[in-house]
């Protein structure tokens, strides 16, 4: 089922702003067979969803015009009949044509006159729906005789050569066709194909060769300065997929790609900002620990710099002071200095603690979640205390003093216990940027982070793989 968000509602229509005055601009005339008196939408695909642009009265005939002014934004459209029932049409070259279909089967119905753009594309869309079931026959058939190799093996050379059919019939539009929009959808489906790995001076296949091509022809054919690749539905996915699995992870390296791509598309405005966005969006709560180093960097280049006059005044200012609260917190850096009363009444400074291996604890004793890690925590640190030479610094969020003595009793805490709110250097709060419990931090002899938000179940792992291969200085 297709689902249609309002663009009222999209967190970058700002992008999409234009001007609907009364200039002659497209003039698009609708039939579908079977329909009358009701009421249509006219969608547009965009970054990784579908939102709604138009609605269109139908009349007695099924007929319903769409207009539109000139500076309509090129790309991929859709005619909604129902949440299961739409099609798509391009808006590129041509402004003036009629469709004509039936709800039945929208696309092998499809009449179109006055635009060989969506001719073409609907050229392609028959006849790769039509491959796709040929190659999905032959599948099921394959099936069925998966134990007799013989038998199979016709399948899959019937298969592979359908294959070919289908990449040089794509081929062909693209090379007879480059300007169309069915041209740029083929160059924003299509990989690389990597050639015979080469043979290196020592005899070896070149074993990175691989990797290596792919990368680096992975946007052969995507030109970033075109917005039209945004409002299709298979840019927003291979972006994704290029920072997911192309770009090798670790925070320097996408820090290279995401400048890289975001400078190809700074003569285009709206790919600017769509970048700019998509990679803000992405590395602001990334899924893997040390990636908020790409956020702060992305803040730190666009947002302070000015280079953000889409995003509103306040809105810039709260993406900039979230990343000045990133920005101590990581991977690498000291960690801030916390100074606070223990329970013998005894200050404690974080920073003078001597251990090869700090754990930052904050929890709290009404904290569910607590309940179940500082046990695995305690379990770690009865075993491990001397092997690694370990010390945890807890830190109590909670005021109640006879709460916080009699919980640290109950649940064993044999190690250094301090209050929160009784403290020299400020709220941890905000120095940590902890808004739940229980939240830990790893810090080396130096105090600086080498590891945060880890489950309690990590810790051991990650100092024995860190003790294996420390980093470089």
């Amino acid at each position: 089922m297709m689902k249609f968000k309002s663009a009222a509602l999209f967190i970058i229509a700002v992008f999409l702003v234009h001007s609907l005055s009364g200039q002659s601009g497209y003039h698009i005339k609708f039939k579908i067979t079977g329909l009358k008196d009701t009421t249509c939408m006219i969608a547009y695909y965009y970054s990784n969803g579908t939102y709604i642009r138009d609605t269109l009265k139908v009349d007695g005939s099924g007929r319903c015009i769409y207009k539109a002014p000139a500076d309509l934004p090129k790309g991929l459209y859709v005619f909604v009949i129902s949440d299961k029932i739409y099609f798509d049409f391009v808006i590129n070259n041509d402004h003036k044509f009629s469709m004509e279909t039936s709800p039945t089967d929208p696309i092998n119905k499809m009449l179109i006159k006055d635009s060989p753009e969506n001719e073409l594309f609907y050229k392609y869309l028959r006849y790769n729906r039509d491959k796709f079931n040929q190659i999905q026959e032959l599948d099921e058939k394959a099936k069925l005789v998966a134990d007799k190799k013989d038998t199979l093996k016709v399948y899959s050379d019937k298969i592979s050569l359908i294959n070919k059919d289908l990449i040089a019939f794509k081929l062909g539009i693209v090379a007879s066709y480059p300007e169309s929009f069915t041209a740029l959808m083929i160059n924003a489906m299509k990989e690389p194909e990597v050639p015979e790995i080469p043979i290196l001076a020592n005899g070896r296949p070149d074993s990175t060769f691989g990797y290596r091509y792919f990368k680096a022809h992975y946007w052969d054919g995507t030109d970033f300065t075109d917005d039209r690749f945004l409002r299709t539905p298979v840019f927003y996915n291979k972006l994704k997929k290029y920072f997911d699995n192309v770009v090798v992870q670790n925070p320097d390296s996408v820090i290279r790609e995401v400048d890289t791509l975001i400078e190809k598309s700074r003569s285009n405005t709206e790919m600017f900002k769509f970048l700019v966005w998509f990679t803000t969006y992405r590395y602001e709560n990334p899924e893997y620990m040390g990636f908020d180093k790409v956020f702060v960097y992305i803040v730190d280049k666009y947002y302070v710099t000015g280079q953000t006059s889409w995003v509103t005044k306040s809105v810039n200012e709260s993406i900039i002071k979230k990343a000045n609260k990133i920005r101590p917190l990581l991977i690498g850096k000291v960690a801030p200095n916390m100074i606070m009363m223990d329970t013998s009444n005894q200050l404690v400074s974080m920073h003078n603690i001597t251990s090869d291996f700090l754990i930052l604890l904050f929890w709290d004793p009404d904290c569910g979640h607590c309940e179940k890690e500082i046990p695995v925590i305690k379990d770690f640190y009865d075993r491990n205390k001397e092997k690694y030479g370990v010390e945890i610094f807890a830190v109590c969020s909670d005021s109640s003093l006879v709460k916080w003595k009699s919980s640290i009793k109950k649940k064993m805490m044999t190690w250094i216990n301090v209050d929160g709110p009784r403290t020299l250097t400020g709220d941890f709060h905000d120095k940590y940027d902890i808004s739940s419990t229980p939240v830990i931090y790893l810090l080396n002899r130096k105090k600086e982070i080498i590891a945060k938000r880890l489950p309690a179940d990590k810790l051991e792992p990650f100092i024995e793989n860190y003790i294996k291969h420390p980093p470089k200085p």
